[in-house]
């Protein structure tokens, strides 16, 4: 191979490489990011999906409170109803229909108990038939339930994906319920179980789109899990429940055996041979976990197109260029022969050739160029020998000005030196700030999310604010109803009062015809003593009927002594009835300042929930705001480090336009020496 030929077979194979090594990195940088911007797009979904999960957690938690704080359940759970058939029976259907409707709402609830005592009826929306294929009644078993649930003998674990005893009791399969709430009620006498249905988590796990040949999983604490698989075309989704998918497995206790394990995150593992991506997002609430294992080709299928791509180009560009190049290196050679032995003749010293090529191309222009080239030289060899003094003289002024350009190039060269060091230290600043507004959107987005938990916050407090207003407009109307019953009392002691006072007039009239009486009987013993042994039998009758004066007399004056107490009696009543109504009044009006109070206090809350909206308005307005100044910052630093360049590039110009001027000196002192050489060299070309 000659050198003309390794020289062009360099040319074209310097590109080839670099396309080379650029496609390689371009893979393996498309490779590194695709899978970190996968990881994190995954993990957000998975976080999304537990934060679902953990606010359905929410839901079921507060519908078993509503129960457990039931006033009238209390009573029943307690035995309280038992003597009032009606109350209870009323109580059980409508426990019974809330029960249903909570079950056919929210579809995450699968079925709902209510543990009981042993001798009061358990509520279930799972019923048992009999023989005879009746429902049965069901009676609680909670000292035994609580016996086996209470993890430390004392409390309930609020979340358990077992209840053995209950489904012993109930004819229940494991399979029906995945999850279980437990809460017992404001008494301790009952429980409260709320399944979740597996049904659901299956067909939410489904929705969640990992790509194809993706395994997304849900798994308890304890090692229940339900597993959704992606078929291989992508379209497939079946899921089951089982074990052992996840839960047993290295990557996966490695990741849960430690104590400072992590709410999410991802790893690459290895599952039965293949190579996976590992994702996990853990409830604080349940302590469930939702786990995926997406296949690595899945996260780096882009980049892997990429590599094909572009060893595909690289493989016909270097067959092309080799065609290309070995049809140049012909024409270049035959061109290069002919220029050769005119430059040959013209080497000898004459300057009459002319040069020939064949071809269009540029050696045509070449040898045309060479051609004019020697012909002018021919002209320049006549004008040389004259030119001989004058260029003595101009040697002698760039030396001189080569001094000067001496001097300023050192000058510019410590001023480009500053410059440069300048431009470092902005550009140190500049990464700083990139940095600290990177630290800044992550805060951003944490106050973010904190607005949104205290916005759900205040939206659950104007809630309980409407049922507390609820309950004091009820306790306002009993106060009224209250007020009017004081107020019958009253009414109704007044005419007690107005009746002792008639008694009164007729216990007078009594006492005045019991001393008539006696003075009729006093007159009719005298007249029977005037009449001797003939009015004996008038005088018995006369002693008889004083005697029946006295007793009148006697119980006129026990009946006014029972009056008077019965009025004293009821001027007291009066007097308390009258207190009664004024603490009554003063009820009513400290109901109306509560109603007005929680009036005041839901406007607040209305009030508060706006300022929550446009905090997190203004939150997002920021955040906006901050990707705008950080791309600024960026191409701020990308200016500084670009000027940087140019100032080292500056800097290597003024050193080499030094070095140009220190050859020059050397030169300009060598071409006087030079002169009487040349003299005798140009007089050896031929010109005519």
């Amino acid at each position: 191979m000659n050198k003309i030929s390794f020289k062009i077979f360099i040319c074209f194979f310097i590109p080839i490489l670099f396309m080379i090594i650029i496609g390689t990195m371009a893979y393996q940088k498309s490779a590194e990011g695709m899978n970190g911007q996968f990881q994190e797009s995954t993990l957000q979904t998975l976080n999304m999906a537990t934060e679902y999960i953990e606010m359905s957690g929410k839901f079921i938690e507060t519908e078993a409170a509503r129960y457990a704080f039931d006033a009238t359940l209390g009573k029943y759970y307690l035995g309280l109803l038992d003597t009032d058939q009606f109350a209870r029976s009323e109580a059980v259907k409508s426990a019974k229909s809330n029960l249903m409707s909570a079950k056919t709402t929210n579809p995450f609830i699968g079925n709902i108990h209510i543990v009981t005592k042993s001798d009061v009826e358990m509520l279930s929306t799972y019923s048992t038939t009999n023989e005879l294929g009746l429902t049965s009644r069901q009676t609680g078993n909670l000292e035994e339930y609580k016996e086996q649930m209470m993890a430390d003998g004392k409390n309930l674990d609020k979340w358990v994906d077992n209840h053995s005893c209950l489904d012993e009791l109930l004819s229940l399969d494991q399979s029906d319920y995945i999850l279980a709430y437990q809460m017992m009620s404001s008494q301790k006498s009952a429980c409260i179980v709320i399944d979740v249905k597996p049904e659901a988590i299956g067909e939410f796990l489904s929705n969640l789109e990992l790509g194809s040949g993706s395994i997304a999983g849900f798994v308890t604490k304890n090692g229940r899990e339900i597993i959704c698989m992606d078929g291989e075309d992508g379209e497939t989704k079946v899921w089951r429940e089982g074990e052992g998918t996840f839960y047993g497995q290295d990557f996966y206790t490695d990741i849960f055996s430690s104590a400072d394990a992590e709410q999410s995150g991802a790893r690459e593992v290895s599952y039965e041979g293949r190579d996976y991506l590992f994702l996990y997002s853990t409830s604080q609430i349940n302590q469930a976990s939702i786990c995926a294992l997406v296949p690595m080709h899945v996260v780096t299928g882009q980049a892997e197109t990429i590599k094909k791509l572009t060893l595909t180009l690289v493989v016909l560009a270097a067959v092309i260029a080799g065609i290309i190049g070995l049809a140049i290196t012909a024409g270049i050679q035959k061109n290069m022969k002919k220029i050769s032995h005119s430059f040959g003749r013209v080497a000898g010293g004459d300057l009459t050739v002319q040069v020939k090529a064949s071809g269009r191309d540029e050696f045509r222009g070449l040898a045309a160029s060479a051609t004019n080239m020697i012909y002018k030289n021919k002209k320049l060899v006549v004008k040389v020998t004259d030119a001989t003094a004058q260029l003595e003289t101009s040697a002698r002024e760039v030396k001189d000005a080569s001094r000067i350009i001496s001097g300023y190039s050192q000058e510019i060269a410590s001023s480009i030196g500053g410059i440069n060091e300048g431009m470092s230290r902005q550009f140190t600043h500049a990464q700083v700030c990139v940095e600290q507004t990177n630290a800044l959107s992550d805060e951003i987005g944490d106050v973010k999310k904190i607005v949104e938990k205290v916005e759900l916050l205040v939206g659950e407090t104007e809630e309980m604010i409407d049922r507390g207003m609820s309950m004091v407009q009820n306790l306002g109307q009993r106060a009224k109803e209250t007020t009017d019953i004081t107020c019958q009392v009253g009414q109704s002691i007044e005419v007690l009062e107005q009746e002792s006072t008639i008694i009164g007039g007729f216990v007078g009239t009594i006492a005045e015809i019991a001393r008539q009486t006696n003075l009729l009987s006093l007159n009719a013993s005298i007249e029977a003593a005037r009449a001797g042994e003939a009015g004996r039998g008038f005088g018995v009758v006369a002693e008889e009927i004083r005697k029946l004066a006295d007793n009148s007399a006697e119980a006129a004056g026990e009946i006014r002594n029972n009056v008077e107490n019965v009025t004293k009696q009821t001027k007291d009543s009066m007097e308390n009835a009258r207190r009664a109504e004024q603490m009554v009044a003063l009820q009513t009006q400290a109901v109306g300042e509560v109603t007005t109070l929680f009036k005041d206090m839901s406007s607040r809350m209305s009030g508060l929930i706006g300022g929550l909206k446009e905090i997190a308005s203004s939150m997002e307005k920021a955040d906006e705001k901050r990707g705008e100044t950080l791309g600024s910052v960026r191409n701020i630093s990308g200016i500084i480090e670009d000027t940087a360049d140019a100032a080292k590039e500056v800097g290597k110009v003024i050193l080499l336009l030094s070095e140009s001027v220190d050859n020059l000196n050397r030169i300009s002192t060598t071409l006087d020496q030079n002169m009487g050489e040349l003299k005798s060299e140009i007089s050896l070309f031929k010109i005519r």
